[in-house]
């Protein structure tokens, strides 16, 4: 069976599972940071935005490499499919490489620009020190997540993300306790886990994408290149800027909060940390939609690709919101996980309720932009939907936050409304058809 006519949950229940495990790694660096102190976690945690944002930058160049050999497996087309495989894992590698260049240099900068000092500073440099290093190894695994994906083989991603998160939980405890002869290396043992444990992964997904999918580097795949690089410029550079957009986003809010003090940005980072689990049905929606868009765009079958869009509308907004309430009714047992400190538990309560307002409209919004970009359509979200996060949705946050004084709640509340204005005008851009017209065979 094509992936085109497979089924939207064939495709998206590995990757519930595989973004469940992606998230778990995450918490789960908290809660080995928070063994050593809150403070370290706080620190980190700080960071994740900078972090997330250069992720993102390589996710979404891959994705839109990937979007773009979907189009070509879609139109029956396998050899320029080969070659934009090619492209992508020699161009991501590429991409990694270079951020280590650029971060290293600058990471006593990032943490300053961060309004961090005392020991969360030096945790937190501590950490982007050593896991810097492992940028090269995150892009590929990117990467090739998305090309395996491509092919509808969801489920070796799956196994692969298993066998990962194993390895990074076996490191973290030998690193943090010293065994095997190793010193206690604390925060810089956590990174280091968590740098290997991408090194692991991309040796795995390595493997499959290169004996299930039989792909190999042809010298020819360097000649037809410039045939494809065009588009997988024109499509992936505006993809990358929504999402990065949103990173820094986070970071001018994660800085606003910082400013609230220790307490409402340990509450954040915490509570952050659980709401992301209302996400996974989101994302795995949101990128099974896509897979399937983006063939579905290739073989001109544009009817089928609307009502994969709106089935996956209406599956991650109702998840979304489901399982946002189930987190917000469990939040003081989930983050007694991290704390007790009852201040953190109450701010951290309020801001998993929050999350209930924004989960419904963020699912929206991946769906709907992930259906744009996978059709080609990349621009609009990247121009419009960044520009109504800085005007519209920041607005709103520094309104309910620091003028009506509802502080951290405010900020969250902001993060709700920013979501809500761009999944209604992303939604409209998707209803014009423009899209049918963006593909690139």
């Amino acid at each position: 069976m094509q992936v085109k006519d497979r089924s939207l949950l064939s495709l998206s229940w590995p990757l519930f599972i595989t973004f469940g495990i992606g998230t778990i790694q995450p918490m789960m660096d908290s809660w080995f940071l928070s063994r050593t102190s809150e403070t370290a976690a706080a620190g980190v945690g700080a960071l994740m935005p900078i972090l997330g944002a250069l992720f993102m930058a390589i996710l979404a160049f891959a994705q839109a490499g990937a979007s773009i050999a979907s189009q070509f497996i879609g139109a029956e087309r396998p050899r320029q499919a080969a070659t934009t495989q090619t492209m992508v894992l020699i161009g991501s590698l590429l991409l990694g490489v270079a951020i280590t260049l650029v971060v290293i240099p600058l990471a006593d900068n990032i943490v300053s620009w961060m309004g961090l000092t005392g020991d969360a500073a030096l945790h937190a440099r501590d950490f982007l020190h050593v896991v810097s290093i492992g940028f090269a190894f995150r892009a590929l695994q990117s990467t090739l997540t998305a090309l395996i994906a491509t092919h509808g083989l969801t489920i070796w991603n799956l196994f692969g993300n298993i066998i990962t998160i194993i390895s990074n939980a076996a490191m973290n405890v030998v690193f943090l306790n010293g065994y095997l002869g190793l010193p206690k290396m604390g925060v810089k043992g956590v990174a280091l886990a968590t740098m290997l444990s991408w090194l692991i992964a991309s040796v795995i997904l390595f493997l499959v994408h290169h004996f299930k999918i039989h792909h190999k580097i042809r010298s020819t795949d360097f000649k037809r290149s410039r045939i494809i690089l065009p588009d997988w410029i024109r499509i992936g550079f505006p993809a990358a800027v929504e999402p990065v957009s949103f990173q820094l986003f986070q970071v001018v809010l994660t800085a606003l909060v910082v400013h609230l003090g220790i307490t409402a940005m340990t509450a954040r980072i915490f509570s952050a940390n659980f709401a992301m689990l209302a996400v996974i049905f989101s994302v795995g929606l949101s990128s099974g939609n896509q897979i399937l868009v983006a063939h579905l765009v290739g073989a001109h079958d544009f009817a089928k690709a609307n009502r994969r869009l709106h089935q996956s509308l209406i599956a991650g907004s109702a998840s979304g919101l489901v399982v946002a309430i189930a987190v917000a009714l469990l939040g003081e047992h989930l983050l007694h996980f991290y704390t007790a400190d009852p201040e953190i538990i109450r701010l951290g309560r309020l801001c998993l309720w929050c999350d209930v307002a924004l989960q419904p409209f963020k699912a929206a919004n991946m769906v709907i932009t992930s259906a744009l970009r996978a059709s080609g359509d990349s621009k609009f979200p990247a121009i419009v939907g960044s520009s109504m996060m800085w005007t519209c949705g920041l607005g709103t946050a520094l309104l309910l936050a620091f003028v009506l004084d509802l502080g951290l709640v405010g900020i969250w509340l902001g993060m709700a409304a920013d979501e809500f204005y761009r999944s209604i005008v992303n939604y409209i851009r998707w209803r014009g058809g423009k899209w049918k017209k963006s593909g690139v065979v």
